[in-house]
């Protein structure tokens, strides 16, 4: 029990040197088009954080390396009843020995302190311990313990180094008691630093050159606008990513009490795994209120997840307020009453028991046409999200009635969810013999079929039909060498309100379209667009990532004004059925 007692308290002490205590996600963080401004300006506010552990064997965060000399062993501190545990072993120091620390470069830290928890037993006269601090103005030796009687003990206590000491020796006089010793139990650095540092680019975690103000590891939070990959087990308080995405490789763990993601240009690709001690959630904006749009996400949604500013209804969208609505498919309708039609459900108010969205299954949704905001937040419950999410997913298609020659082509329809926070290549999807082949998704022209062995891919939060010939299931996982060409548009309105697909009525993913006379030049600050072959976007970004223009453009020719500085930027045209990218120099 002893133990279990001394192991509780150490974790405890990790935990709150090491990270601290939770920070929720900034107001000023929730817009992040301000992200470059907010993180350089005084709203950023300054934390104070433990950028340097060493409990010597006991914790996996320890960080902070050591040298020692002359019989220096790690001990139990169990055995020798030190009152004020910090962890569960310490360093024995006999007399005549030393220990440095490593030296540290505290960039962007300020007001950085150290401090050592020490004592000691069965010490003579003269048997003291000193300590050399090196700054960047000096170096010093000062007696921290100066022993006058025999065989006594050094009371435990946390000595303090202020100043911001660079790097620090500590060394015992020499004696002829072998019995006479020091112990110390921890040692740590700390220093304030903003709480909040940006990511733009690519790069891993711990690239330095790609964070505002550092990698963000313990109680501190993460503002991604990039690609950053997880290549060692890593902490943060929170993470927020747009326009970016967070890759953890085979063999690491990323680890954060909450993550937030906005948008579908936000995405996670796990092949490591993940914990989250609070919750994920998500941001949507949708173009148009009083519109019914597809849906979907890869974790329930209860009532309480949902943005507290809206409400939910059961009517159709126009009660005047902030309210959603929300329509699920009822593919054993259509197969029982053989019929295409008229199958759309209203889904009803919820209790806080029943999820409103169940993970990995599409819906419709809705905002009321007088709504107020036009972006929601929705979040998982706190401690839902399991090790292997954004890993693997699992899609389930329940069918109820049996498949007969007479209800064959309404038999089977289900409307899934991406069961991935990131974009699905269609390949990934697992063979089904079940499963017509085909994936139909919805666009402003009508349902489109998507072959499943097709270079196509669906985006995270998304929803799709799939046609079964009986009850099933498929299985997803990430593959983090996917490379994705072409990106499916799935966010189009639902016109009319009630449309729902059949097979003699879809064009297939596979038009022949005339993309090779795309064309495009710049003049005047100006950028023109020929040939484009159907309606879809284009996006500029600099050379480190960071998005620049994103706007819709037409089929045929566009021009579009850009007031960037000169340099070099990708431009990227990407519709329904085609992608691109090319490199552009702005005079």
């Amino acid at each position: 029990m002893k133990k279990k007692v001394m192991h509780f308290v150490q974790c405890a002490l990790v935990k709150i040197l090491f990270f601290g205590t939770g920070y929720s996600l900034q107001a000023q963080v929730s817009d992040p088009s301000s992200w470059e401004s907010f993180v350089n300006s005084s709203d950023n506010t300054l934390v104070s954080d433990t950028f340097r552990l060493q409990t010597f064997g006991d914790s996996e965060w320890d960080n902070w390396g050591y040298s020692a000399k002359g019989g220096t062993q790690i001990l139990d501190v169990s055995s020798v009843n030190i009152d004020k545990l910090g962890g569960k072993m310490g360093l024995r120091m006999p007399l005549g020995s030393s220990v440095r620390f490593e030296q540290y470069i505290p960039t962007l830290y300020s007001d950085v302190t150290a401090e050592i928890f020490y004592g000691g037993n069965y010490l003579n006269r003269g048997n003291n311990l000193s300590m050399r601090i090196y700054t960047e103005k000096d170096t010093s030796v000062q007696v921290i313990a100066k022993i006058t009687d025999s065989n006594i003990a050094c009371p435990y206590n946390a000595l303090i180094i202020p100043n911001t000491p660079l790097k620090i020796d500590f060394f015992s006089a020499t004696g002829t008691n072998p019995d006479s010793y020091y112990c110390l139990q921890y040692a740590f650095a700390s220093g304030t630093i903003p709480t909040h540092s940006l990511f733009t680019g690519t790069g891993n975690w711990n690239d330095t050159i790609r964070w505002s103000h550092l990698p963000p590891l313990r109680h501190r939070s993460a503002l991604i606008k990039g690609n950053v990959s997880i290549t060692a087990d890593t902490y943060c308080n929170t993470a927020a990513i747009s326009s970016g995405n967070l890759q953890i490789n085979p063999g690491t763990k990323f680890m954060a009490n909450h993550l937030e993601l906005f948008e579908a240009d936000a995405s996670i690709q796990s092949g490591g795994a993940i914990t989250i001690s609070d919750c994920i959630t998500v941001r949507k904006t949708f173009e148009e209120t009083g519109k019914w749009y597809f849906i979907s996400f890869p974790f329930d949604v209860y009532p309480s997840g949902i943005d507290s500013r809206f409400n939910q209804k059961d009517g159709t969208p126009n009660a005047g307020g902030n309210f959603l609505y929300v329509q699920c498919y009822n593919g054993d309708k259509r197969a029982s009453a053989n019929r295409p039609t008229g199958n759309w459900e209203v889904v009803p108010v919820r209790s806080d028991e029943i999820p409103i969205f169940e993970k990995n299954k599409g819906y419709l949704i809705a905002l009321d046409s007088q709504a107020t905001d036009k972006t929601l937040s929705f979040s998982s419950r706190p401690g839902d999200i399991p090790e292997d999410f954004a890993n693997t997913g699992t899609l389930s298609i329940p069918l109820a009635t049996g498949m007969t020659a007479w209800n064959r082509e309404n038999y089977g329809w289900y409307l899934c969810g991406n069961p991935l926070p990131a974009p699905l290549p269609l390949s990934q999807i697992e063979k089904n013999e079940t499963l017509d082949g085909y994936v139909y998704v919805y666009s402003s022209s009508g349902y489109t079929a998507y072959p499943l062995n097709s270079d196509y891919a669906l985006p995270p939060f998304s929803a799709f039909f799939v046609k079964a010939s009986s009850e099933t299931h498929i299985n997803v996982s990430s593959d983090l060498s996917a490379k994705t060409t072409n990106m499916i548009r799935t966010n189009a309105p639902l016109a009319p309100h009630n449309a729902e697909p059949a097979p003699d009525k879809q064009s297939t993913g596979l038009t022949n379209l005339k993309t090779g006379n795309i064309h495009y030049f710049i003049k005047d600050r100006q950028l023109y667009l020929q040939n484009i072959p159907e309606p879809g976007y284009i996006k500029l970004t600099d050379i480190s990532g960071s998005c620049l223009l994103n706007k819709k453009i037409r089929e045929g020719s566009a021009s579009v004004p850009v007031s960037n500085k000169p340099g070099i930027y990708i431009l990227q045209i990407e519709t329904p059925h085609f992608q691109k990218h090319y490199k552009v120099i702005l005079p």
